[in-house]
């Protein structure tokens, strides 16, 4: 019916609605449910994953490893110590292009998400799911800073959460620039470049504030892939990386950065970008370097040299320590080429073969120099195998351009049989060969010093420009006739000797040790002490330190300098005794300052990554050693060395030049030092196993040259004169005499300190002095044969400075005090130098 259809109908409409309301209530209560059990999944997720993770503590004090750098004085970079190639600059440093060129190419909403790019998220994951695979990443920043610095690289759904949950905690306890900050000193730049600085280093050779919009662009598409967009390998992948963050810049820049303007984009779009020659580290100085390193690890603890970022200031010049190397191989392959030193390698005939055999070795030290045989030759791999006292070395051709300048294959450089010098680079394991390098000629070494500051300019401590031994600070070396000038120096000082003193050159026998000049038959009896140094008259010099005592002239060299032990025999004055190089250019630069010395300084300043000083050891104080005019009469005589002596080859620099050759005892070691008002340099060759140079080696033939070319470097200015201090006078002499000049004769001018000039006048022309008739006569009677000498030689002659010394020296006592007997003995040290002759 009617009524019970329409109270049917009424009943099941409700029945309807209640059914729907309960299952409305069912669902919520289930939604309900699932959403408590996801919370609750999502905080069990987060509490479980939030365990242990990294703090970011380290990131709010940031201080990774950075570069160190040693420079030149001109900052140029000569080395770099580094585990990671970083440089941390601040942000202001960071140019405004470059931090919006980062955020184009990685993160263009950085500093308006929280961490997390939600929409980047949906994006990658519809991408990823469309493509069947990971596609598309969703790494912001602050992810980026998170993986790279706390977490690992690894791709999984663990380290991910666990990235999320730092990142956010990360925005919390950072601002965005501090973010920001780490990443872009952190992030890889490809070829071991890591951070904005080193990236704007290595590429285009400047400071990362001075990159322009096309270089930063093309610098912030690096990270993405650095072994793929590198613009040095890859330079089309590079370029599109490039203009895909432009592009980003164009299509983001009015939501994001409204002042750059589209003009801008276009220019940086179209401009053409210039990579910086690719940079080459110990190729400048690697001696520096290594005396840079060993000052700053004295002076930091390990950590903090294992950490870096530390800015060795040095004195050296880059240029001129590159044109002092160029210097020295030129000079070391003339005499190769002299003396045949370069290959190809013959081998000897079968009886000099037996007869050479080099003699077995327990064992090979790195370093270390030996004799060996070829005994196979690889030109597929271009080596050179020998046997080196019964162990097997080899050696690539690659690096000996030196002794195989036409690049002959190992087949051709060296035959089987053939001997060579070779040292030791590395010892193999057992069983193993190892390796080393030909040394078949000379080392050497230069250094170049500014007299005022004692500032080193240029050191260079062997041929090759790579860590090893270096010979300029380390090296102990007889210094042979360069020596002679402390002992005139001295001389002077002493006020017995003035320039124009006479000394006899005649033979003269001590003991056992009979020293002769270069030329054994040739004596010029009574000379001049200026004659006597220009020609580097031996026994001259011999019989002027006999005078003044060894030990005053050991004593003399500490004051100058010399470290190095000093044997107190006659022998010293012919350079008996070893020093090293620097420490006799320090003793000249001495004489060249006016007499005042002072330590040489390679070191100025370090700076420490916070940019304050690091402090330096306290330099050991200067002091005088000789008077201005002292000092200035010694260089005079010295440039008489240049002038009519030895060193004349120098006058080809056409400036005044002071200075002194010296050859040891068979020519194992040619130097020459020597000066101008501006600046000191000295020169040293000779073999490490001191060997002899060779026939007709000498200071003048194989130091000299590299000097001069030195010289030309180091000084190119406008010629200077030495300064004439007061104290000095110019008195005309007779130079046969050392007296005033006869009125009326021509005579000489010579310069003395005031008040050792001589008084009294030389006697007319053919009238005989009595001091040079009795020197006569002492040479006349040192070449006879009178009994009592040595081995039945002479009695020992010994010359008295003709002239007015100011304080006479007592028969038979040196000045000073120091008693001898008329005949004194004198054993030269084995190996020392007894040169016969004025070792030019």
């Amino acid at each position: 019916p009617p009524g019970s259809h329409g109270g049917g109908a009424g009943g099941g409409g409700g029945w309807s609605r209640e059914w729907v309301r309960r299952v409305v209530v069912r669902a919520a209560v289930a939604v309900a449910i699932v959403g408590l059990l996801g919370l609750a999944a999502a905080v069990g997720v987060l509490w479980y994953y939030g365990r242990d993770l990294p703090s970011i503590e380290a990131l709010q004090a940031y201080n990774p490893p950075q570069t160190t750098r040693i420079v030149d004085r001109e900052g140029r970079v000569l080395g770099e110590v580094f585990q990671q190639r970083r440089t941390v600059v601040p942000m202001d440093r960071i140019p405004r292009v470059l931090v919006l060129s980062v955020l184009a190419a990685e993160d263009a909403d950085f500093y308006r998400h929280e961490g997390l790019d939600y929409k980047g998220i949906a994006r990658a994951l519809i991408r990823d799911v469309l493509h069947g695979g990971a596609v598309q990443g969703a790494s912001t920043i602050t992810q980026q800073v998170v993986k790279i610095m706390l977490l690992t690289p690894q791709r999984t759904i663990s380290r991910k959460l666990r990235e999320l949950i730092i990142a956010q905690r990360l925005e919390r306890a950072l601002t965005k620039d501090q973010i920001l900050h780490l990443y872009l000193n952190q992030i890889n730049f490809g070829h071991g470049r890591y951070g904005v600085q080193e990236a704007a280093r290595y590429y285009f050779g400047k400071d990362v504030s001075e990159l322009s919009l096309a270089e930063a662009s093309l610098i912030a598409g690096i990270p993405q892939a650095p072994g793929r967009l590198s613009p040095r390998e890859h330079p089309e992948a590079a370029r599109r990386r490039q203009l895909y963050v432009l592009g980003q810049l164009a299509a983001k820049r009015a939501a994001y950065w409204p002042d750059l303007t589209i003009a801008q984009i276009d220019a940086a779009r179209d401009a053409e970008v210039h990579l910086a020659d690719v940079p080459t580290q110990g190729d400048v100085a690697p001696e520096v370097v290594e005396i840079a390193k060993d000052t700053l690890r004295s002076l930091v603890d390990a950590d903090a040299m294992r950490r870096g970022g530390y800015t060795v200031h040095t004195t050296i010049d880059a240029d001129l320590e590159a044109s002092t190397r160029a210097a020295l191989q030129s000079g070391l392959v003339a005499v190769d080429e002299r003396h045949g030193y370069q290959g190809p390698l013959k081998a000897p005939r079968a009886r000099a073969r037996r007869s050479a055999a080099p003699k077995p070795v327990s064992s090979l030290r790195v370093g270390g120099t030996y004799d060996a045989v070829v005994t196979s030759t690889d030109d597929a791999h271009d080596t050179v195998t020998l046997d080196a006292g019964g162990h097997p070395v080899v050696v690539s051709l690659a690096g000996e351009t030196r002794y195989n300048p036409e690049g002959l294959a190992p087949s051709a450089f060296a035959e089987v049989g053939a001997r060579a010098r070779i040292s030791v680079l590395s010892v193999g394991q057992p069983g193993a060969p190892g390796r080393g390098r030909f040394e078949l000629g000379p080392e050497g070494a230069v250094v170049v010093l500014d007299p005022r500051t004692r500032e080193v300019l240029a050191l260079v401590g062997g041929y090759d420009a790579k860590p090893g031994f270096d010979r300029a600070t380390r090296a102990l070396r007889q210094p042979g006739s360069t020596f002679k000038a402390l002992v005139y120096a001295l001389a002077i000082h002493s006020r017995e000797y003035t320039a124009a003193s006479q000394v006899l050159d005649a033979p003269v026998v001590y003991d056992k040790w009979r020293p002769h000049n270069d030329e054994p038959w040739r004596n010029d009896g009574p000379v001049s002490i200026r004659t006597a140094l220009a020609k580097s008259i031996n026994l001259a010099a011999i019989r002027v330190l006999d005078q003044l005592g060894p030990t005053r002239l050991v004593d003399f060299a500490e004051q100058l300098g010399i470290t190095s032990s000093l044997d107190p025999t006659l022998s010293l004055a012919l350079g008996a005794s070893g020093v090293r190089p620097i420490e006799l250019v320090d003793a000249y630069a001495t004489f060249a300052a006016g007499g005042r010395w002072e330590a040489t300084r390679i070191v100025k300043e370090i700076t420490g990554p916070d940019g304050r000083r690091v402090p330096l050891p306290q330099r050991e104080a200067g002091h005088d050693v000789l008077t201005p005019a002292e000092a200035y009469v010694v260089t005079n005589l010295l440039e008489s060395v240049i002038d009519d002596g030895t060193g004349r080859r120098a006058r080809v620099l056409d400036r005044p030049l002071a200075g002194k050759t010296g050859t040891s005892n068979d020519a194992r070691d040619a130097w020459f030092i020597g000066y101008s008002p501006r600046v000191v340099a000295g020169v040293w060759v000779g073999f490490d196993d001191h060997r002899s140079l060779g026939r007709r080696e000498a200071g003048a033939r194989t130091a000299l040259p590299i000097w001069i070319d030195t010289m030309r470097a180091a000084d190119p200015g406008d010629p200077l004169d030495f300064a004439i201090p007061p104290g000095v006078v110019t008195v005309r002499i007779d130079p046969a005499t050392g007296l005033l000049a006869y009125p009326g004769t021509e005579g000489t001018d010579e310069v003395f300190v005031a008040g050792t000039e001589p008084t009294e006048t030389a006697p007319p022309p053919g009238v005989a002095d009595p001091s040079t008739f009795l020197m006569e006569q002492l040479g006349a009677s040192a070449s006879g044969a009178a009994p009592g000498g040595a081995d039945g030689g002479p009695e020992l002659i010994r010359a008295s400075p003709v002239g007015p010394p100011k304080a006479p020296v007592a028969p038979g006592a040196a000045a000073g005090g120091e008693r001898r007997s008329p005949t004194m003995t004198v054993t030269p040290p084995r190996g020392t130098d007894a040169r016969p002759g004025g070792a030019p």
